[in-house]
């Protein structure tokens, strides 16, 4: 094969992310808005090269050749985009909605409709995400950059980050920006933007009292519906890896099964890489990413994962243990 055609659909959700490095974390923000410092540059970069994108196009299904038992094509509306190899990064409930596609009288797909390895991600479920972002007339001090924050209400947990203290183009402002994300939101995606303001401002003020009288200037509101996996018990046997069991397809996310150790933005980066390894691999063209591997646990976390691995395997001799939490 000497043209290798590989067609990579992506769902890009622009949540920023931040780059201070915080006590006793790994955790780094980008110094900027992220699609402004890294995806619009980044796009333009592999359009130089000759990559092509296409746009507001929505996958619907997939199609296989049946001599070969590869996917031969992707569906997107009345589009069909063939290709030689395909990645889909996409969030979980993007996929979701092609398996269910396929199982409502759909012909281009109907090997969606018997395979567990896809039906069983209907398994899974999703939460909503809302990111405001605000602008208080004053200078506020605001202890640490990123915040984790949670009982505040019964359903959502929430964070917050110091732009200010971030972003190079904010650092000698005299307001204070700061990012807050509420996941698990669904109570709140519904309400009007100066309903979301409201609330995220009341819960910055039960965090820091210097909030209290100070006004929001702008806002920026971005709500994500769906867009991150509700990790559960028993979910984990019911994700995806990285390969499929169709030769040509591979997955890359935040909520797939790789072995890195990584989690949210960084895991979605790795599980990328590790995607583009393996269509390297599958054509044996091109150079493999190198994939810097994370730092080792911590002794008391390795003793854990050690007792927790072997209470499996006790747990595995068990009768009946198949229908146990996994």
């Amino acid at each position: 094969m000497n043209l290798c055609h590989l067609i990579v659909s992506v769902d890009l959700v622009f949540i920023n992310e931040c780059p201070i490095l915080q006590e006793n974390s790994d955790f780094l923000l980008c110094r900027g808005e992220v699609e402004e410092k890294i995806f619009s540059p980044w796009l333009q970069s592999l359009e130089l090269k000759g990559l092509k994108f296409v746009e507001n196009k929505v996958p619907t299904s997939l199609t296989t050749d049946v001599d070969s038992g590869c996917i031969s094509s992707i569906v997107c509306g009345d589009d069909v985009y063939e290709a030689d190899a395909f990645v889909l990064a996409m969030g979980l409930s993007s996929l979701q909605s092609i398996v269910k596609n396929s199982n409502v009288g759909s012909q281009e797909c109907p090997f969606l409709r018997s395979d567990r390895e896809f039906r069983n991600l209907l398994h899974l479920s999703t939460v909503d995400v809302i990111s405001v972002k605000l602008w208080f007339d004053k200078k506020i001090i605001i202890p640490k950059v990123a915040n984790v924050c949670s009982g505040f209400d019964d359903s959502s947990g929430w964070a917050f980050f110091d732009l200010t203290s971030v972003y190079d183009d904010y650092c000698e402002e005299s307001i204070t920006i700061v990012e807050a994300e509420f996941y698990n939101a669904s109570h709140l995606v519904l309400l009007s933007d100066d309903d979301i303001v409201y609330e995220a401002s009341s819960h910055l003020i039960k965090c820091i009292q210097d909030f209290e009288g100070a006004i929001v200037i702008r806002y920026s509101i971005r709500r994500s519906p769906n867009s991150v996996i509700n990790f559960l018990p028993g979910s984990y046997k019911y994700t995806l890896r990285g390969s499929t069991s169709f030769p040509n397809l591979f997955i890359a996310g935040d909520w797939i099964v790789n072995r890195h150790g990584s989690f949210s933005k960084e895991k979605a980066y790795v599980t990328g890489l590790e995607a583009g390894n393996r269509v390297v691999d599958y054509f044996d063209i091109g150079d493999f990413a190198k994939i810097i591997a994370v730092e080792g646990d911590e002794p008391h976390i390795e003793t854990l994962r050690s007792l927790n691995r072997r209470a499996n395997e006790l747990k595995s001799q068990i009768p009946f243990s198949e229908f146990f939490l996994q």
